[in-house]
């Protein structure tokens, strides 16, 4: 090959991993009272987290909301959601529910714990959305962990029990989608559910503590 060429061919290598880096996401927090504003639209229940990013699908804003659970039930419904814009409005991608009982029905504790992460795993250009929570067992039994994947609009999952103490026995199952993502999609949701279900006093784990914001609690994403 002439070297004429090999510069050529070098020049468009650089331009096509600065094209890769320019639509990588980095995701930022978004000022929760500032949310409604953004999207143009109602959101249903209190705001708890909300974060934006740009791929190369376009502009994503995800949120985490609580609100009261409807009857018959009784404790918080939260819910997680993802949003697209579309010219100059916003679609929402997908919504996810779940529950957290109050004392009433036997839970120890009727609060949780959200971690969300925005993040190009794979290198292709495109986030997925990895959301990680638990929720309180009742009194003697084990909190229960769930970790939701999102992957070019299809949803898969890791559930089990979550460790209280170092003396506790963990759990984990896979749902069938899980074992169709790439590699390095699972790589990244495995050491999330670690993460999540290491008992607190042993959740010492840097990949997220280094990208929490100093008032974020459990709140990663990056």
């Amino acid at each position: 090959m002439s070297r004429p060429w090999a510069r050529v061919l070098a020049s468009a290598s650089l331009l096509i991993a600065w094209m890769g880096q320019a639509t990588a996401c980095t995701a930022v927090p978004l000022p929760l009272a500032s949310v409604n504003d953004r999207l143009n639209m109602p959101i249903e229940g209190e705001v708890s987290q909300a974060w934006a990013c740009k791929d190369s699908a376009g502009e994503h804003v995800v949120l985490a909301t609580r609100q009261t659970a409807p009857e018959p039930l009784h404790g918080t419904q939260i819910q997680f959601s993802k949003f697209t814009k579309s010219g100059a409005s916003w679609k929402r991608d997908w919504l996810a529910r779940d529950f957290l009982m109050d004392g009433g029905s036997g839970s120890s504790n009727a609060t949780s714990s959200e971690i969300i992460l925005l993040k190009d795993a794979d290198g292709d250009g495109l986030a997925e959305v990895f959301i990680a929570y638990s929720l309180p067992g009742r009194a003697g039994e084990p909190d229960t962990g769930k970790l939701l994947i999102f992957y070019k609009g299809h949803k898969s999952a890791i559930r089990g029990a979550i460790a209280r103490t170092a003396a506790d026995f963990g759990s984990r199952k896979m749902d069938v989608g899980f074992q169709a993502l790439p590699s390095a999609v699972q790589s990244q949701a495995l050491q999330l559910w670690d993460r999540l279900s290491l008992p607190a006093n042993l959740n010492k784990d840097p990949l997220l503590q280094a990208s929490d914001p100093p008032s974020a609690g459990r709140r990663a994403s990056r």
